[in-house]
């Protein structure tokens, strides 16, 4: 019995002996097998975590790319102005010139546009150069190897599209340097013409130069289908304003800000363009009729010429009071006088009173004498004169005037010549069915005038003199008949002590006032 149990012992202990390196290799092998799977997990999710992280960068780079500095546009403007100083500091520390001196634009933007504008889309010119000056007025990208902009000038718009392949520099260098240039730079850009395949005209730089930054953030215009300015889209005189155009909208800021508002909108720009054009033409026409154009003095001893309140100023040297002229008549008759037949004046005369919207303490006018003429000659030269004008800037006699401010819709004024005429005492006597004495100067006439004024509650003012009343009722009847160009004339002498008196009518002068939208 006891060898029995000795030999079974001795058998499991034999068992257990053999198994014990069997089960160690088990062992071993499960603990690799485990090893290599945890490294194959860590593999998979570092691989995972790396296109991650390139998915996310790739997104932000895409992201801050399409924005095109759209931190900046976000920015403070006071940071943003900050921002740039210190990128031009760091440009002269760098040493390198901010403000290049010259850059040679070989064509303008609207001369551009009508070369190649008939280019087909996708086509290229890539053996021609030409270089183009202008502001960006807005940036954007596809990526940081492509960057797309808005350049402008003359009133009109091309694509600058900048693609680092073209560009001669490394990319690094080509993303760094369009990230400075900023919205209302000053650029010009090398490079060849050509559109794209969506047909947008573009220039293709192989050099881009900022040569003056925008330091001061701009007003930007919301997106919508008034958003891109094209040389069609200028507005042209005599037609309609359009003031829901505009970008720069706040009317203190535009007109206090007049260089950030001829920037931002086109209109004013080419409103602008058009009173020089009137001048010109007024000009030219003058000249063509043989008149000089003279220029007299501006500063005076006395306040002649008119009447009206004068601005004062002192002359040191004389230590004697001077007066701002308020209008140049005596000095151009003078002229006359002299032997100066035809002579004319464009300038500027100040006057020292209210402000309004058809009054101004400095304004310009044009002045002219002619020997030799009567009233109806000189009426037949201003018709000509105005009518050929808006001929010559509109392209017809017919224009669209805003009267009542721009919220409201204009009105049509016709300068088709002959402009009408209105005797003045017989056109009143018809409108008002008035009978008014003619000796002007009695008190017969004074009396009839301050009644019929109290009839149709025309207001007068004291002293009622007789002018005064008869100014109030031509006032109230003729005047608000006068939209399209019309001449009031004949005068009676009363109201026109310094006027030559008529050939042909007693009491009455040979004296005319134009009239346009009710104004004289």
């Amino acid at each position: 019995m006891e060898g029995s149990v000795e030999e079974t012992a001795r058998g499991v202990s034999d068992l257990a002996v053999d198994s014990a390196p069997r089960a160690e290799t088990q062992s071993k092998n499960a603990r690799k097998k485990e090893l290599k799977n945890k490294q194959r997990e860590e593999e998979r999710r570092r691989k995972e975590e790396e296109k991650a992280a390139k998915q996310a960068a790739a997104k932000a780079s895409s992201h801050s790319q399409k924005s095109a500095g759209a931190d900046d546009e976000d920015m403070d403007p006071t940071q943003f102005h900050e921002n740039r100083l210190k990128f031009l500091a760091a440009q002269k520390a760098e040493g390198k010139n901010p403000y290049p001196h010259k850059f040679f634009a070989s064509m303008s933007i609207i001369e551009y546009i009508d070369k190649y504008g008939s280019l087909a889309n996708g086509e290229h010119i890539e053996d021609v150069a030409v270089s183009l000056a202008g502001r960006i007025m807005s940036k954007r990208s596809s990526s940081s190897k492509l960057f797309f902009y808005d350049l402008h000038g003359d009133g009109a718009k091309v694509q600058v599209m900048a693609d680092a392949s073209k560009s001669g520099l490394d990319e690094a260098e080509f993303a760094k340097f369009h990230s400075s240039v900023k919205r209302g730079d000053v650029v010009g850009v090398t490079g060849f013409p050509g559109k794209t395949k969506r047909g947008e005209l573009s220039i293709f730089p192989k050099s881009f130069t900022v040569l003056s930054h925008c330091l001061h953030m701009m007003p930007r215009q919301k997106a919508g289908p008034d958003a891109s300015v094209k040389k069609t889209d200028l507005w042209v005189p005599g037609s309609t304003r359009n003031p829901e155009a505009y970008i720069l909208k706040d009317q203190e800021t535009r007109y206090r800000q007049r260089y950030l508002d001829l920037m931002l909108n086109l209109e004013v720009r080419q409103i602008f363009k058009t009173r020089s054009k009137i001048i010109s033409y007024v000009r030219s026409f003058l000249d063509n009729l043989d008149f000089l154009e003279v220029e007299t003095p501006m500063m005076n001893m006395i306040a002649g010429g008119a009447a009206a309140r004068p601005f004062v100023t002192h002359h040191n040297e004389l230590n004697m009071k001077l007066y701002m002229r308020i209008a140049p008549e005596l000095y151009l008759k003078e002229l006359v006088v002299g032997g100066l037949d035809r002579v004319y004046e464009i300038g500027k005369q100040f006057r020292n009173e209210g402000i309004d919207l058809t009054h101004n303490p400095e304004f310009t006018t044009c002045e002219f004498y002619m020997a030799f003429a009567d009233y109806n000659d000189l009426m037949e030269l201003t018709e000509k004169m105005l009518s050929g004008m808006v001929k010559e800037l509109t392209g017809g006699y017919k224009i669209k005037y805003h009267s009542n401010g721009l919220e409201n819709d204009p009105i049509e004024i016709d300068f088709t010549p002959p402009f009408r005429r209105l005797d003045m005492v017989e056109e009143l006597e018809k409108m008002a069915n008035l009978n008014v004495p003619k000796d002007f100067s009695s008190d017969e006439a004074n009396k009839y005038l301050v009644d019929a004024c109290a009839k149709f509650e025309i207001k007068c003012p004291p002293p009622q003199t007789t002018a005064r009343l008869l100014d109030k009722l031509v006032g109230h009847f003729l005047e608000e008949t006068c939209v399209n160009p019309t001449f009031i004339i004949n005068h009676p002498e009363i109201m026109s002590p310094l006027a030559k008196w008529h050939r042909s009518k007693p009491g009455l002068t040979e004296r005319f006032e134009l009239f346009i939208n009710k104004h004289e």
